[in-house]
């Protein structure tokens, strides 16, 4: 109650002082005409940003923050977005393409025309995806830009710290981006209550709990671009990105209680990793309205981990793996006048070998390829607007004498109503197919502590996901609103399977099972209260959840709302943000993530903008994540909580220098890459 009514005076004050400018507002004598901020489309909205939005901003997570988007957490203090709602992927785009995250430190917000917020994404965006974030800019055709966006915490050991410069000549643009961060956390604290059923009758009962504790990360990447676009916007792009992270000692130290005297545990890890990538890309215009898309990404992945484990008995194993893939696709879109066709095809290869040796002894050598093949049709008829596609996925895998070979088919349609301009519905009805992690398909056996192991299962299949939902959008220039009603249904997926053994030890894992399904009505409401000065955004929601598995049910419903609003008084930008965390669940484990708070403000003198963000403003040690394992062999109760989070308080200085910038519109449709390990 405390955090919701602090949330509540903060956000007072913000709009305390634009009361006194509404009566200013309305007694202009002249009044300038402006297009809808937010324009609903068959498969989500389509924002424009204003004007203060864009001076407001140092970077894509800033601009993302202001435009308040709907199940989504865009946390631009730790430089992340997160689906609140759990319904699968994020895509962050820039001109069509997969942005990284140096892609967004560099963006310069003033360049931004427009960004699609697609909550329908079609075939075209590949398996497993919820959310599609694209960016549109304009591309600059002569001058050059360097900037620096530092974000460094003063209550607490984090920082990340990136330097990026654009040289634009004619056709040719030269860009280079550095981003290094780095943390040193020792507050977090991890709180453990268990209790097994041991096979004669009894229940054993433990406890852990962190007494001391510390993270440490470093990360550094950098890319080097090269792109020739002409005055058609045909583009040839290369680019090479490389990244290391390394995690010099991570430790805890836990004490273990069972109602005995108690002892302590010592866990530690430490590793890194390196990961070099080239990325070829060409987009040409072949005829009126027709265009073709070619993307090609190679990546190599080298991993070294070592964990470490003495509840009962020491228990320590190194890890050693190798990946390599080569991801290539290609589609074709031709424009017409009443409607655009789309076709491609994306093909993946992988191989992963994962050495294990200590007291884990095993080698992984897994070979997977999938090959994804779509076509689409979008268009508009009288009031009607459709996006229909069939997309068939062809998934490959082996692993010594284990494999599978399978085919899905996966249609999709979308239909629109526009009752009146300012009244939509749309209907949503499609078929996606789901894949197991890498590290799950392993036959890999690794112990998690004195009672408990992970087991890989190379048995997994993959499997289908059927979705319906409705929306029903309401949007006139000052208040938008819309309502989503969505079911879920998920046949055979990969659900939490527990068994114990003659010796009383408890594995964890992965089986296809009956089915796990979701259901959920949520409201969506943006109101600009003061027209350029004052803006609020909140979002509610009931989910419920269905697990059905082979010797289990569970259910659980949940409410989740969401909340931020923001002001703009000239050089100045007030910002608060609120959420209550995302609760759901999946087989047997209820989860929940911890709520969100943070209020901030930013001053921008020229070309330098200073701001400071208070995160989880007073909460000393906030709770991060909360888990319950339900199973009739293993009842858990998990709780993550962090004092380095707590009263965070983070200082970012971002200054561009730019000469001689003049622009044109520029698209580009593509970008793949791979970071999945297999690691377990």
């Amino acid at each position: 109650m405390q955090k919701q009514m602090m949330m509540a005076a903060c956000l007072w004050l913000i709009a305390l002082p634009l009361q006194a400018q509404t009566e200013k507002e309305v007694q202009l004598d002249s009044v300038t005409v402006e297009a809808a901020r937010v324009v609903n489309k068959p498969d989500g909205k389509l924002l424009i940003p204003s004007e203060a939005q864009k001076r407001a901003s140092t970077n894509g997570y800033s601009l993302l923050a202001k435009l308040q988007l709907p199940g989504l957490r865009v946390d631009e203090v730790m430089r992340s977005v997160v689906v609140l709602d759990g319904r699968g992927e994020l895509q962050l785009r820039l001109n069509g393409a997969i942005a990284s995250r140096e892609d967004l430190l560099a963006l310069d917000a003033g360049t931004v025309r427009s960004v699609e917020f697609i909550d329908n994404p079609g075939v075209r965006y590949g398996q497993g995806v919820a959310y599609v974030v694209n960016i549109r800019t304009q591309r600059a055709v002569s001058g050059s830009v360097v900037g620096v966006d530092a974000s460094n915490a003063v209550t607490t050991r984090y920082g990340d710290n990136a330097v990026y410069g654009r040289l634009n000549r004619g056709d040719a643009e030269i860009a280079f981006n550095y981003d290094f961060g780095y943390s040193d956390f020792r507050g977090s604290r991890y709180e453990e209550l268990a209790s097994y059923l041991l096979t004669d009758g009894s229940r054993y009962d433990i406890s852990r709990r962190d007494e001391a504790a510390r993270s440490r990360s470093y990360r550094h990447s950098a890319e080097l671009k090269f792109s020739l676009a002409d005055s058609a916007s045909n583009v040839l792009q290369a680019s090479l990105y490389g990244s290391f992270n390394q995690m010099p000692g991570d430790w805890q130290q836990r004490r273990i209680a069972d109602g005995s005297a108690g002892s302590t545990a010592f866990i530690r890890s430490h590793g890194r990793n390196f990961s070099p990538v080239a990325d070829l890309y060409a987009f040409r215009h072949i005829g009126r309205g027709r265009t073709v898309t070619v993307n090609i990404v190679g990546t190599a992945i080298g991993t070294r981990s070592h964990r470490l484990n003495t509840e009962g008995s020491p228990y320590a194993y190194d890890v050693q793996g190798r990946t390599w893939s080569l991801l290539t696709e290609a589609i074709y879109e031709h424009r017409l006048r009443p409607l655009t066709l789309s076709f491609g095809a994306r093909h993946k290869w992988k191989y992963t070998r994962n050495a294990y040796t200590g007291s884990v002894e095993s080698l992984n050598c897994m070979h997977n390829s999938s090959l994804y093949l779509f076509g689409e049709v979008k268009g508009n008829w009288h009031k009607w607007a459709y996006v229909a596609g069939l997309g068939a996925t062809n998934e490959r895998y082996r692993q010594g004498g284990y494999s599978y070979n399978r085919w899905l088919f996966m249609p999709r349609l979308t239909l629109t109503y526009e009752f009146a301009p300012s009244l939509s519905v749309r209907y949503m009805a499609g078929v996606e197919s789901r894949l197991s992690q890498v590290a799950m398909v392993s036959d890999t056996r690794i112990r998690q502590n004195s009672m408990e192991w992970t087991v890989g299962n190379p048995y997994l299949k993959p499997t289908s996901r059927l979705e319906h939902s409705l929306r029903i959008a309401w949007n006139v220039p000052r208040l938008s609103n819309s309502i989503n009603i969505v079911q879920r249904l998920n046949r055979h997926p990969n659900m939490a399977s527990y068994t114990r053994t003659d010796n009383n030890e408890f594995l964890y894992t992965q089986k296809n099972q009956r089915s796990i399904d979701m259901f959920y009505v949520s409201d969506d409401v943006r109101w600009d209260i003061v027209p350029r000065k004052l803006t609020f955004q909140a979002s509610a929601g009931i989910y419920r959840f269905f697990n059905r598995g082979d010797d289990y049910r569970h259910y659980l419903t949940a409410y989740n709302v969401q909340g931020s609003m923001q002001a703009y008084l000239g050089r100045w930008t007030l910002t608060a943000y609120a959420d209550n965390g995302w609760r759901f669940m999946e087989g047997e484990t209820r989860s929940r993530q911890g709520a969100a708070t943070y209020v901030g403000c930013s001053y921008r003198a020229g070309n330098l903008t200073l701001s400071a963000y208070w995160q989880h403003p007073l909460e000393k040690n906030p709770m991060m994540m909360k888990d319950e394992v339900v199973n009739r062999y293993v009842w858990k109760q998990i709780m993550m909580r962090g004092t380095d989070y707590g009263n965070a308080l983070m200082l970012n200085v971002a200054w561009r220098l730019s000469r001689g910038r003049k622009f044109r519109e520029v698209q580009r449709q593509l970008k793949n890459e791979d970071r999945q390990t297999g690691i377990m």
